[in-house]
């Protein structure tokens, strides 16, 4: 038994060599994507009588005496670019010594293994030399008996195309009922389906220019000299509300896109860009600001009508205190807003007197409010004479309601 596990490595170590040999003068062969999955179909001769733990056979016995023929089918798949793991089915007739008797007789055979096969040149090299071994079965159809078998064996592909391969191989199979053999392969090996080689696999891409160092490549970057982030496509974002500075009109407050990033401090849905009370909630409208209420109308239209003065005078009657104490109390409601008081008089007398008495009860209304807290630079005042009427002058119950001093609340 010695000798012969001698005589295997022996044979080993000089097919080693010349596949070096084959090696050193394939290797510039380019390596390509390579086919995952390939078909192997080949006839088959077996050759019982020579087997290696019994003799030493000679190269003619090896190839020589076959008592048998048969058919292979492979399946094998690609694990790595050089190393294939396969599922060969094969079938076939031959004389075999039936265990423990000394006739040979003929039988149909099957075996079934795994192959671990290992290639020695780049996938795309025209001529592939291989090792193969594995684990596998064989079943006699006479004897109706089933068998271990441990194939070993060398082989080789010769690239016809680019996925079609002539295959020769031979193997010797160890039996643990010791009936050995000898198969010697010819067919055809197809190959399909592809994956990158392993040189396309480890390639790094070639980083795409980025001038600004944002990460965003400049064919991408709108902004390619200014860094900025992904989501504003590479342009800055100083507020940091994901709109880009250039497309946000309050860069330096952070606000929504539905206001072109402006904020909206009081809710009002009036960024507060274009609101003119940004801490209240207030209309469109009203530039955002709230609405003065109908009660509160009310108390100016009542100024309006009952603010009364001494004759020809800008005296104020004391009955009239009581309604500019209204209107002191609701400037103190609306800080936002603005008065206007403007004085008016009938068509009798003077143009002249008339329009500086209008001036002058104005301005004695903005004085009183003033004495009663309402900041100056709230109001203003003015006025016009006889030049504004808002009814008859000819009539009594007319000239009356022309003479009279109107408030008016005005954004300011």
């Amino acid at each position: 038994m010695f000798a012969e596990v001698q005589q295997l490595y022996c044979f080993m170590r000089t097919l080693r060599r010349v596949l070096q040999i084959g090696i050193l003068l394939l290797w510039c062969y380019p390596l390509t994507a390579q086919p995952i999955h390939s078909l192997a179909f080949r006839l088959t001769g077996y050759n019982h009588r020579a087997p290696l733990r019994d003799n030493s056979p000679t190269l003619s016995e090896i190839f020589g005496k076959n008592n048998g023929f048969g058919a292979e089918l492979t399946y094998f798949r690609r694990m790595l670019p050089n190393f294939f793991l396969g599922l060969p089915v094969r079938v076939g007739s031959a004389n075999v010594e039936p265990v423990g008797g000394t006739t040979a007789q003929q039988t149909w055979l099957l075996h079934a293994d795994i192959l671990a096969q290992q290639h020695f040149l780049k996938p795309s090299a025209i001529v592939q030399p291989y090792l193969h071994a594995g684990v596998g079965g064989a079943y006699d159809f006479e004897q109706r008996s089933l068998a271990m078998h441990f194939p070993v064996g060398i082989g080789l592909n010769i690239r016809l195309s680019k996925s079609f391969c002539l295959s020769v191989q031979t193997q010797h199979r160890f039996s643990d009922d010791d009936r050995d053999t000898w198969h010697h392969a010819l067919g055809f090996q197809f190959y399909f389906g592809r994956e990158l080689s392993p040189r396309q696999k480890t390639q790094v891409p070639e980083k795409p220019a980025d001038r600004d160092g944002d990460g965003v490549a400049d064919a991408e970057d709108r902004c390619p000299e200014q860094p900025g982030s992904a989501i504003t496509f590479g342009c800055p974002d100083r507020d940091g509300d994901n709109i880009a500075d250039n497309e946000d009109r309050c860069p330096n407050e952070a606000g929504p896109a539905i206001y072109q990033g402006c904020p909206d401090r009081d809710g009002d849905g009036i960024p507060d860009r274009d609101d003119r009370c940004p801490d209240k909630p207030g209309s469109v409208a009203n530039a955002g600001c709230p609405e003065v209420s109908p009660a509160d109308r009310e108390i100016l239209a009542a100024a309006t009508r009952n603010v009364q003065f001494a004759t020809n005078s800008a005296n104020l009657l004391s009955s009239s205190y009581a309604v500019l104490d209204q209107i002191a109390a609701l400037m103190a409601r609306y800080p936002e807003y603005h008065l206007f008081i403007s004085g008016h008089t009938d068509s009798v007398g003077d143009d002249k007197f008339n329009l500086q008495l209008s001036k002058r009860r104005a301005k004695a209304c903005y004085d009183y409010l003033v004495r009663k807290g309402v900041d100056p630079q709230r109001m203003s005042h003015e006025g016009y004479g006889e030049t504004r009427p808002i009814a008859d002058n000819d009539t009594e119950a007319g000239r009356a309601k022309n003479r009279r001093v109107e408030f008016e609340l005005r954004l300011r």
